[in-house]
């Protein structure tokens, strides 16, 4: 049934997509694309950029509990690997971010050490998030029209964000997997993997929260790190709309990416978030008065960047373990091994 639901989903974004490529003018889209000419692999720059930072907001993640420290090109390579799971498989994020630790821990990093680090350097990206759509909330705000409505709804955006970021402080507080659990038991839902694996969620929680009170260095600068990554992620879009001829400001294009990325976290479980990330684009030139069929070619190459890196990452995951089906049942075997050494 899930898997049906996934592949409605599917089918209702590529038909969305293709409204939207009509509406532009197909025409006027491919004129954009030939435009672009030998400057097109110019547009897979700026996301590499976001791997440099994105990986060394992991790198510093590596506080005081880590038993080992992991070379930096260790790390790059296995988050490349981690993302290409989390763009093909719809599961929140948790599948790639399983992958990482597991391909760690498959390189001899102990497992609470590989398993806090990923939650430690997501909670961090998460707060770098925030803060950017914050920041793209208040620099949209001054682009649009003093009339216009969506000035108010970035400003609630803006305000919202900064709440999220309180939140995610007190439940680190409390420690994630014990207020996850919390919650769970009080709306009469019992995750029997939470259940089971109490103990080692526990410690978890607890180096996790360290970290964030006693290494307190390290997870600004990682934060930072992951903040400039996200601002890197702009740099996509206003390479893309300067090479086309549209001259977009810099706090345009921060304002657009950030709102680009709340729409891929409302399509969390769509893949790929076809069709609610090119609604996302389109609603957001037609926002800021950009021409659509500009948004409607940026839509297209940003899908034909996030393949290419799909495919770098699902190659090298390729070369580790052949296929995601042997990863799952290695992490499988991993699990069961431990639970037995347990008991």
């Amino acid at each position: 049934m899930k898997k049906n639901f996934r592949w409605i989903l599917l089918l209702l974004g590529l038909a969305l997509f293709g409204w939207f490529i009509q509406r532009a003018g197909p025409a006027a889209v491919w004129a954009n694309v030939r435009q672009l000419g030998w400057y097109a692999p110019l547009i897979l720059l700026p996301y590499f950029v976001v791997y440099i930072f994105d990986t060394l907001g992991w790198y510093l993640a590596f506080g005081k509990y880590a038993a080992t420290r992991v070379p930096y090109r260790t790390l790059f390579r296995v988050r490349w690997a981690g993302e290409s799971v989390n763009y093909l498989i719809p599961s929140g994020y948790v599948g790639g971010e399983a992958l990482k630790a597991y391909l760690l821990h498959k390189r001899g990093v102990p497992g609470l050490t590989a398993g806090t680090s990923v939650v430690a350097s997501k909670t961090c990206q998460m707060l770098a998030q925030v803060l950017f759509i914050g920041l793209g909330a208040l620099a949209g705000r001054a682009h649009l029209p003093p009339d216009s409505g969506a000035r108010s709804g970035m400003m609630l955006v803006a305000l919202a964000s900064f709440g999220v970021f309180i939140l995610i402080f007190a439940l680190q507080r409390h420690g994630l997997f014990h207020s996850l659990q919390s919650v769970m038991s009080r709306i009469g839902i019992h995750i029997k993997a939470l259940e089971r694996n109490a103990a080692h969620f526990r410690q978890l929680d607890e180096q996790v929260y360290a970290f964030y009170h006693h290494d307190r260095r390290r997870f600004i600068f990682s934060t930072l790190a992951y903040l400039l990554g996200w601002l890197a992620d702009a740099l996509e879009v206003f390479v893309v709309c300067h090479l086309l001829g549209l001259p977009l400001s810099w706090t345009e294009a921060v304002a657009i990416e950030s709102f680009i990325s709340v729409a891929k976290a409302i399509g969390i479980f769509a893949p790929g978030a076809i069709g609610v990330q090119e609604s996302g684009v389109l609603l957001l030139f037609h926002l800021f008065g950009l021409p659509a069929s500009i948004g409607v070619t940026y839509a297209l190459l940003r899908r034909g960047r996030e393949l290419v890196y799909v495919l770098i990452g699902g190659a090298w995951l390729y070369a580790e373990e052949t296929s995601l089906k042997r990863v799952l049942l290695h992490a499988a075997e991993d699990q069961a091994r431990s639970e037995a050494g347990k008991n």
